[in-house]
């Protein structure tokens, strides 16, 4: 007797319900992430509403911790990449037309570069620079920080803020000039992923972030724009060393935090390309060095005195009895880490992640959006302590209500402790969890 033939639509079909409901699962997230960002994108004055605003981070953070969750759910959803890109594109675009509250940094971008395509030198001259009077306007020059100082960035970020200028001296075109490298960095993080021949799921630990969007595209801070140097520095490290070196040094000169990268790439690029990349840094650098020496240095009161949101520093400094003593000993630790690194011989990445979250740590200044740069390699490994950092980061605003002191705010060491140790504690957990895990079970 003949026997009956397979069933050819279980064979063929029976994986496709599972798959179209994780990937209606995935879209929903994405969905309810970009729903929450339009309705901060049209809550106006983030500072003065600062109850309203924590609570819908909050709630966009519950979306994005969802999707964190079930990231290996979602790893065979097909095309998955165009979903991370679109999500992190709709989001940006729901927070980039509304003005920045929360931060005043934008203005003094729009500022310097409207100085430099006036002919002037904002290394030499403060805002309140008399011979700049004729720039000060009702928009720009109120909101100002520090105008005593003359400014603290290094030469190629200066000359974006310069181009910018002359195109469209504007708030909104700055923000854009952000959100355009924070857009493009989605995408060289994507390829990263292809290349790894890894899920491009995990990307979202990046591109959803609601403290990366709340910082970029709706405060227009402008670490995006030298973080995708730094991306492509790496993406480009075996493929094209030469270009990589100059992409890092480029990165580099719009904000020194890619530093961290450079003695493992040194390690990794041949003699031409870390002869570029030295070149280019001791000529830039050497210069921004000169030009930053004078009394009315944002650099030197940076470097010599400004404190916000650090805790370990916080103990360095009362040990110690001295601002200088206590980064000194801070130094000493990122140095530690990064000869740690370099012995344990781990790959660029993963050593320049160590570096970076290091120095976060030991910091005497962690504002918020400093932490996109450890955020930056998350997708390699997600970590549920530093991700969590990333939402109790938002209190170095205020505690749900406009603090009186403004945004001279600092946040009080008991709520510095909640802010960090909040994160220490999950991490704690963890640690005891997999130790509970691998130990193994009693004899008897």
């Amino acid at each position: 007797m003949a026997s009956a033939p397979p069933r050819l639509s279980v064979i063929e079909g029976g994986g496709r319900p599972r798959a179209l409901k994780q990937a209606l699962e995935f879209a929903s997230l994405g969905a309810g992430l970009t729903f929450t960002a339009v309705l901060l994108g049209r809550l106006p004055a983030w500072f003065h509403n600062l109850g309203a605003f924590q609570s819908l981070f909050a709630l966009a953070f519950a979306f994005y911790g969802l999707a964190l969750l079930r990231l290996d759910r979602y790893a065979a959803i097909p095309h998955a990449a165009l979903g991370v890109f679109a999500v992190a594109l709709s989001t940006r675009i729901a927070l980039l037309p509304a003005a920045p509250s929360l931060s005043d940094d934008l203005y003094r971008y729009v500022w310097e570069g409207r100085v430099v395509a006036h002919g002037g030198n904002p290394y030499r001259q403060s805002p309140l620079d008399p011979a700049l009077a004729p720039l000060r306007d009702r928009e720009i020059y109120p909101r100002l920080n520090h105008r005593e100082l003359a400014t603290l960035y290094p030469p190629l970020a200066v000359g974006g803020f310069a181009l910018l200028a002359r195109l469209s001296p504007t708030v909104g075109a700055f923000k854009l000039w952000v959100v355009l490298h924070d857009l493009a960095l989605v995408m060289v993080l994507l390829a990263g992923a292809a290349r790894r021949g890894a899920s491009p799921v995990p990307v979202l630990a990046y591109a959803w972030n609601p403290l990366v969007l709340v910082e970029y595209a709706r405060t227009g801070h402008n670490d995006p724009t030298a973080m995708l140097w730094m991306a492509v520095a790496f993406l480009w490290l075996d493929s094209k060393p030469i270009a990589s070196a100059i992409a890092l040094a480029a990165g580099a000169l719009v904000k020194l935090a890619p530093l961290a990268a450079l003695p493992f790439l040194l390690r990794r690029w041949p003699w031409r390309a870390r002869l570029a990349c030295l070149a280019l840094l001791g000529a830039g650098l050497g210069w921004f060095w000169i030009e930053t020496r004078g009394p009315s240095s944002g650099l030197t009161a940076y470097r010599g005195a400004w404190r916000n949101n650090e805790l370990l520093f916080h103990y360095f400094e009362g040990m110690t009895g001295s601002y200088a003593t206590a980064r000194s000993l801070a130094l000493a630790l990122l140095a530690a880490a990064v000869a740690y690194a370099s012995w344990k011989d781990w790959a660029p990445e993963r050593a320049t992640r160590l570096a970076v979250r290091s120095g976060t740590l030991v910091s005497p200044v962690v504002h918020p959006w400093y932490l996109g740069w450890a955020l930056l390699f998350e997708p390699l490994a997600p970590s549920a302590p530093w991700l969590l950092l990333s939402l109790t980061a938002i209190l170095n605003y205020g505690l749900l209500a406009p603090p009186a002191a403004g945004r001279d705010f600092h946040l009080p060491l008991a709520w510095r402790w909640v802010e960090y140790g909040t994160p220490l504690a999950l991490g704690l957990l963890l640690a005891a969890v997999r130790a509970v895990r691998r130990s193994p079970p009693a004899s008897h």
